[in-house]
């Protein structure tokens, strides 16, 4: 049998003691050095077949035999070892790396709106403007509180750019926002009007059943505080996110999401925790919760330290958000996300394929 094979010094003097005859050379130091490289891998598979004990104590035996063919020292060897145990530990702790980004580094944020806006996919929104309104002291008067609300439960359940574009129909369905004139129509005018403009979800036929008592709930509001516009300002955004959605003053229909979105409409810094905002925060993707998808508070509180990093107010960071994930829009992280596409894939923690 044939053998071209590096072996331990005393392999020729055990086979000739068995009774057979073999052949070997002494080579040269380089040939030594490379057959030692592949003896090392030849150990290592055989440890990892058979995970026995003696296996390693053959891979160990390579280990230093290439550490004196290379002019070194078992002792340095291990000072070198202690050495980096002692600044890096070792591996008792069982720790599995899984994602590396600098801590709180929101930059990305500005890479995707440069790639929206070049691509003309940013989708331009009206929040920036009421925010701005709001800083600047104008005051939201009922009817457009209630413009408010009716569009944050356009946006559920549907698609928005099927919606955006007929807003101007949609005001003129609801008489301009006319609290009178609207709770003398049946609720089911305002459901078959929101299917004629293709405007309507699952949960149109519901919320216009409910509009009533929501217009009742609102003018109980500002007849307690004044004015909604009082009322909306008279707490921290996300006390009246609760109180609207869960809290005494509950709006049939109204979770947190639709919540922060009524508040936007009526110039109320924030965004609006959907399904895209909190998939793209999850773990499963850009990992700023450990979450799979953020929960929708803790969206919020994400959201809020990107704008104090970035100086930018949350409803622009929540449409860049929006507008990177939403369809007919970026359509990048979507359900089934492009990763191909993306151009922060770099940041992202998820694992293609």
């Amino acid at each position: 049998m044939q053998y071209h094979k590096l072996v331990r010094d005393r392999i020729p003097e055990i086979i000739e003691a068995d009774g057979k005859i073999c052949t070997w050379e002494t080579i040269s130091e380089g040939a030594y050095l490379q057959l030692l490289d592949e003896k090392l891998n030849e150990e290592l598979a055989e440890y990892q077949e058979s995970k026995s004990l003696e296996e390693l104590a053959d891979l160990l035996e390579v280990v230093q035999a290439v550490v004196r063919a290379r002019g070194w020292t078992s002792e340095q060897l291990e000072q070198l070892r202690a050495d980096k145990a002692a600044r890096r530990g070792g591996f008792e702790k069982r720790i599995l790396l899984t994602s590396v980004r600098k801590k709180e580094d929101y930059r990305y944020l500005l890479v995707m709106r440069d790639f929206l806006q070049a691509s003309g996919k940013l989708y331009s929104t009206t929040f920036p403007q009421l925010v701005r309104q709001r800083q600047q002291g104008k005051v939201f008067s009922f009817r457009e509180h209630l413009r408010g609300l009716l569009y944050a439960q356009l946006s559920a359940h549907t698609q928005w750019h099927r919606v955006a574009p007929k807003l101007p129909r949609v005001d003129e369905l609801f008489f301009q926002y006319d609290e009178q004139a609207i709770l003398a129509r049946e609720s089911s005018y305002f459901t078959e009007g929101l299917k004629q403009l293709s405007c309507a979800s699952q949960c149109t036929n519901r919320q216009m059943k409910h509009l009533g008592e929501n217009i009742e709930k609102l003018r109980k509001i500002a007849a307690e505080y004044s004015s909604l516009d009082a009322y909306v300002t008279s707490a921290p955004p996300e006390e009246i996110v609760r109180d609207l959605s869960a809290g005494p003053h509950k709006l049939y229909g109204i979770g947190p999401a639709l919540a922060w979105e009524y508040l936007r409409n009526v110039g109320i810094d924030g965004v609006k925790p959907d399904i895209h905002v909190c998939r793209f925060l999850g773990a499963d993707r850009m990992g700023e919760s450990e979450q799979e998808q953020a929960a929708p508070d803790e969206a919020v509180a994400i959201v809020h330290k990107m704008s104090e990093q970035l100086h930018l107010p949350m409803v622009e960071i929540d449409s860049i958000l929006w507008s990177y994930c939403a369809s007919h829009y970026g359509e990048i992280c979507t359900a089934t996300p492009h990763c191909e596409a993306c151009v922060v894939r770099g940041f992202c923690t998820r694992k293609e394929g």
